[in-house]
């Protein structure tokens, strides 16, 4: 009986989180996963890994921050802060001139050895570039982004062992690289990472798992 009556009480609590769950909010909202935002970094994200064998030595992970992707960045920010109209268009207009001016990746890189996860350092292990119009461009800067609630918030697959990058690329003479075929290349001695742009396989879902450091 007293088996029976345990089986009985965890049904109905079972019955009860159901009920809770569907009553609560999911936050944040619109979640990370919903929406034009969503939809646009997916199309804008390529991974790539290296092994050695069976060794997994390094996992990077790349949004191209086009202009659409910025807006859909900024609005997205909008609604979660809760920022008036005049904040949002001052922060597109901000995002209407850098893309204009250059063209941005927002990287996040893992590495089995933490010394080789140095895409900022002035000695680099990485070569970074930007391969389109067959000429390479190399990164005007690259700085460590912080990993806050709103870049954990807006890109749901930076994992717990991976460095966040802002990489700024110029300009092609050709003009934006949005539409057209690049490749974003991190190539060093463990081998090379290349974000091909020009392949719609290498799209990117948030719940596709990373392998494990």
């Amino acid at each position: 009986m007293t088996a029976l009556r345990a089986i009985a009480l965890a049904a109905v609590a079972a019955a009860a989180g159901c009920s809770l769950g569907a009553l609560v909010p999911r936050s944040p909202t619109p979640t990370a996963l919903e929406g034009d935002w969503a939809a646009k970094r997916e199309a804008a994200t390529r991974r790539a890994l290296i092994y050695d064998g069976l060794k997994h030595r390094a996992t990077v992970t790349a949004t191209h921050l086009s202009l659409a992707v910025r807006e859909a960045r900024a609005r997205r920010l909008a609604e979660w802060l809760g920022w008036t109209p005049v904040e949002l268009e001052q922060r597109l207009a901000l995002e209407r001139k850098e893309a204009a001016e250059t063209e941005e990746f927002e990287v996040s890189l893992y590495t089995a050895e933490t010394h080789y996860n140095n895409l900022d350092g002035p000695r680099s292990d990485w070569r970074v570039a930007l391969k389109v119009d067959g000429a390479d461009l190399f990164p005007r800067k690259v700085t460590v982004v912080e990993r806050d609630a709103a870049t954990l918030g807006l890109f749901p697959f930076v994992g717990p062992f991976d460095t966040v990058y802002r990489v700024i690329a110029p300009m092609p003479q050709g003009g934006p690289v949005e539409g057209r075929e690049y490749i974003l290349e991190l190539a060093s001695a463990l081998g090379k990472l290349t974000l091909d742009y020009g392949k719609p396989d290498g799209v990117l879902s948030p719940q596709q798992p990373v392998p494990p450091p």
